[in-house]
């Protein structure tokens, strides 16, 4: 079965990747007075307003980027904290030997 994403989804993400380079880049845009402060404070709500409204249409999202299966099991993916919590030069591990140590 393939997922259906509605143009609605897609333009969401976009605004959330928008609103993210705004955020990485904050200091440029209120240096440059590209932003107002109070544009810049409400970057936070809506970067977690977008989060919420794509949360549903997370799983149809991936499929519809090609991201696998695979890639969502991946033990980077299961518990981030987990597997950067130790030097692990950028190798996997079975996610099942982090866990039970």
């Amino acid at each position: 079965r393939k997922a259906v994403v509605s143009t609605q989804s897609t333009g969401k993400m976009y605004n959330l990747f928008l609103v993210s380079l705004l955020q990485e880049n904050l200091g440029f845009y209120l240096t440059n007075g590209l932003i107002s402060k109070g544009g810049a404070a409400s970057l936070r709500g809506d970067f977690n307003r977008l989060v919420a409204e794509i949360a549903p249409d997370a799983l149809a999202l991936a499929e519809g980027f090609g991201i696998t299966e695979e890639m969502l099991s991946a033990p980077i993916a299961r518990d981030w904290e987990l597997y950067n919590s130790y030097d692990n030069a950028g190798e996997m591990e079975r996610y099942e030997d982090i866990v039970r140590s």
